[in-house]
């Protein structure tokens, strides 16, 4: 399991190995998510079944998640391939376009839970970890100097480094998360 270079993203482990009982979820899992994800084509579809924008904007080319809190609760104790926790747009020159859907699980779950979900063979679980963001009664942070020590690229990775600077220390974000991009052209590319 390794993290990224800002010390907020772990990554779950990698297996080999897909046990065969599991390629066949899997495969139906993908069967299901080409079959209904078509209807939301457009992001105002997604909209109207109560996902919302989350985050900022993001350039062209970057993915921009579309959550639906109440599906976290619904993937909990298994993934629902009927409730992904956000749908997945990738930026264009025009607006967005389809790429694929996230899936949660509690944070707490093992290695072996995730790889029954999504196989770790295929997918990449991660989860987002030791984030300090502003206040909610906070003044707008202007400048890169003080933005720079919040979020998921701050430079605070600690809750005393937090609390020093008045922010919020949130020690993970949605548990452990995993896209899965249906329409890709290979199995390698789908996870």
């Amino acid at each position: 399991m390794g993290m990224d270079a800002y010390g907020h993203t772990r990554m779950s482990e990698r297996r080999d190995v897909v046990p065969p009982d599991e390629m066949g979820h899997t495969q139906r899992l993908l069967a299901i998510l080409r079959q209904e994800l078509v209807r939301y084509h457009d992001p105002a579809a997604a909209e109207r079944d109560g996902y919302r924008k989350e985050g900022e904007d993001v350039p062209v080319g970057s993915l921009k998640h579309f959550f639906k809190f109440e599906n976290l609760a619904r993937n909990h104790d298994h993934l629902d391939p009927d409730a992904p926790a956000a749908i997945l747009y990738r930026r264009t020159t025009s607006g967005f376009e389809l790429a694929g859907v996230m899936f949660t699980a509690p944070i707490s779950a093992s290695m072996d839970e995730l790889d029954k979900r999504i196989p770790l063979a295929l997918g990449h679980w991660h989860s987002h970890r030791n984030i300090c963001v502003p206040q909610k009664d906070s003044p707008p942070l202007r400048t890169h100097a003080e933005r720079a020590p919040f979020g998921f690229e701050g430079s605070i990775t600690t809750r005393a480094a937090c609390d020093a600077a008045g922010g919020v220390f949130l020690d993970n974000v949605y548990g452990w998360m995993t896209h899965v991009y249906p329409y890709a052209p290979t199995l390698a590319d789908t996870f």
